[in-house]
């Protein structure tokens, strides 16, 4: 195990507060080692229709200069209940609500520098419902069959690794 001997906070935005420790490593050696501060998980939804469509949205992604296909969902505080954020995600990206919430699993975002987990639900029972969204997304909805996304993913369209963990849990699911 490697034991921590300081913290520090060497930068702080909105969205990302960089922590730097010194640790000890189990040889002894002592290093620094950054991390972000983890004052938030995320959840994403797959919100399905009654005919089985599944909803995916286009993003645009600043470090990658593309617009990116992924699910709906995005960021919750710690004190915020995940169901509840989950659906305030679809409801800012897609003003839309899923009246049933299964969870399908959660994984590791980025489990070298966070403990930020991804919480994945397969949203049901939709109905409409709005929220405000983040001035930064700008994003095109889409309704797509199983068949229709699985092909997307072979022909390379989708290459965002969080929308191919989340419907592998879906597919996994089912």
């Amino acid at each position: 195990m490697w034991k921590i001997l300081s913290s520090s906070e060497i930068f702080k935005h909105p969205r990302l507060t960089l922590i730097e420790d010194v640790v000890e490593l189990p040889d002894g050696t002592k290093t620094e080692y950054l991390k972000f501060k983890d004052d938030h998980d995320a959840a994403t939804i797959i919100a399905k229709r009654e005919d089985g469509k599944i909803l995916i949205a286009k993003e645009y992604s600043h470090p990658v200069g593309e617009r990116l296909y992924q699910f709906c969902g995005g960021a919750v505080p710690l004190e915020e209940k995940i169901e509840i954020g989950a659906n305030r995600e679809l409801m800012e990206e897609a003003n839309l609500r899923a009246n049933k919430l299964e969870l399908l699993g959660s994984y590791l975002v980025n489990n070298r520098r966070s403990k930020e987990k991804m919480f994945v639900f397969l949203g049901t029972d939709l109905e409409e419902e709005s929220l405000a969204g983040d001035k930064e997304e700008d994003i095109e909805l889409f309704w797509k069959s199983e068949d229709e996304i699985d092909a997307m993913i072979r022909n390379g369209a989708i290459a965002n690794c969080h929308f191919l963990a989340c419907w592998t849990m879906y597919k996994l699911k089912k």
